[in-house]
């Protein structure tokens, strides 16, 4: 008969020491079973001693789970840290983007070229490296974990870096864009070749450049000044700013919170709040809030309706074939509707304000003869409130009317200046006044004569 053999306890483990197995070795010939001292024994010879699942270990000995493997212990791997990362709010793309509506109509004309941003807004959110957590294997060696490296932040032109490091920051108002591998702020728009169908319209925070010319149906609007170095035709041009064309506008309605300077100008509609220079004017319709000058090249006003605030100087008004051309200086009938409106409004405050004095004279009288009731209390508080309210209603619009006074008088002085001639053709209107010329006169200066009508001298 064969001598017994005790059961014996087989551990395998891996070569990174991140798990084990374990085998009860069944006894034979009635040898004693594995124990779980000699289980204990032959973990520790393998130098097993992290994250031993003695529940596992347990079972297969009080079961006599034999000659079958089991995990007996597992390793803890790394957690890696992760990278630092950024979150745009802005769409990460460069030049003309065409943009359908919910029918999937494309407007060819609106191209998105331009996406306004103003100062101190959030560009993108800025989220930091971790630094990950160790790990261990099964013999209870630390593993180290590879940090998280920090986010590549590069900032700008125009973009900064918030005080807290968590955001990037928009420093100026501009045209947003994005660079290769990061976005940019242009205080100025620069548009290198022409605004057409590969540009779109323009409407811009800032100043605008264009090297170009701006083709037939196109827009361009900016919040600051707008410079043109070809033509302009059929187009809108607005600015809140300056407007300087270095060539012509044809067709075009333009329209400046400043001045407008253009070499020529022809068929358009312009609206200026500053002063117009221009070598030429032919055919336009033209209201100026500060002088009208033409001069170099023609130096010539031709055709067309000019009103001015200011004065206006040329060498040539009209032409030898008598075309019709109106030039009117001052805004005095506007400004008479303005102070007749006035008036009216001043008018019905002083009437408001002598029934308000009357309510608080009685409710006064009232509380000298003994205490009021709480309504009545807010009603004399409400009632001198609203007198002095309009107290300050009637002193704004004094002040209004004795400023369209000055306004009124210093009309009075306007001029219109002619270098060289002033042809048939052409109306010369002061405030109510006008003159029709008949005679081609040279070098002349007209303006309002003592008796307010229009004189040439």
């Amino acid at each position: 008969m064969a001598d017994p053999i005790k059961g014996d306890v087989v551990v395998d483990v891996d070569e990174k020491y991140m798990s084990a197995r374990i085998c009860a070795v069944a006894p034979q010939h009635g040898g004693p079973p594995p124990t779980m001292e000699r289980a204990r024994e032959v973990l520790a010879l393998n130098g097993i001693r992290y994250n031993i699942d003695q529940e596992v270990l347990e079972a297969i000995l009080k079961e006599e789970n034999f000659d079958k493997t089991f995990i007996i212990a597992k390793g803890t791997p790394p957690v890696d840290g992760r990278n630092g990362y950024l979150v745009y709010h802005f769409e990460r793309k460069d030049g003309a983007q065409i943009k359908t509506d919910e029918f999937g109509n494309v407007d060819y004309r609106d191209l998105g070229t331009v996406q306004n941003i103003e100062e101190n807004v959030v560009v993108a959110d800025i989220f930091p490296e971790t630094p990950g957590t160790p790990g261990k294997d099964i013999r209870g060696i630390e593993i180290p974990q590879y940090p998280g490296k920090p986010a590549k932040i590069q900032t700008g032109s125009g973009i900064s870096l918030s005080p807290d490091g968590k955001h990037l920051v928009t420093n100026m108002a501009g045209n947003l864009r994005w660079m290769k591998d990061h976005f940019i702020v242009e205080k100025e728009l620069s548009i290198r070749g022409d605004i057409d169908l590969s540009v779109g319209n323009i409407d811009f925070i800032g100043d605008i450049n264009i090297k170009g010319s701006i083709s037939e149906g196109f827009v361009v609007k900016s919040r600051g000044n707008i410079s043109i170095s070809g033509n302009a035709t059929g187009a809108v041009i607005e600015a809140e700013g300056d407007i300087v064309g270095k060539l012509g506008f044809v067709g075009c309605q333009v329209k400046s919170g400043g001045n407008i300077k253009v070499s020529f100008c022809e068929n358009s509609d312009i609206t200026c709040a500053g002063n117009l220079s221009a070598q030429s004017l032919e055919g336009c319709s033209v209201y100026c809030e500060g002088t009208i000058t033409v001069q170099g090249g023609k130096a010539a006003i031709v055709g067309g309706k000019y009103t001015c605030m200011s004065n206006v100087e040329a060498s040539y008004i009209g032409s030898d074939a008598y075309v019709r051309t109106m030039i009117v200086l001052g805004n005095i009938a506007v400004l008479a509707e303005e102070k007749l409106e006035l008036k009216k409004k001043l008018k019905e405050y002083e009437s408001q304000l002598s029934q308000l004095e009357m309510v608080c004279n009685a409710l006064k009288a009232q509380k000298k003869a003994g205490p009021l009731s709480p309504e009545r209390e807010e009603m004399l508080k409400n009632s001198i409130k609203a007198k002095f309210g309009h107290m300050g209603l009637i002193k704004e619009t004094n002040d209004r009317i004795a400023e369209i006074d000055e306004e009124m008088s210093s009309t009075n002085d306007l001029t219109v200046t002619v270098n060289k001639s002033v042809f048939p053709g052409v109306t010369v209107r002061i405030n109510n006044s006008q003159l029709v010329i008949t005679d081609k006169k040279n070098k002349c200066l007209i303006k309002m004569g003592k008796d307010r009508d229009v004189i040439i001298q």
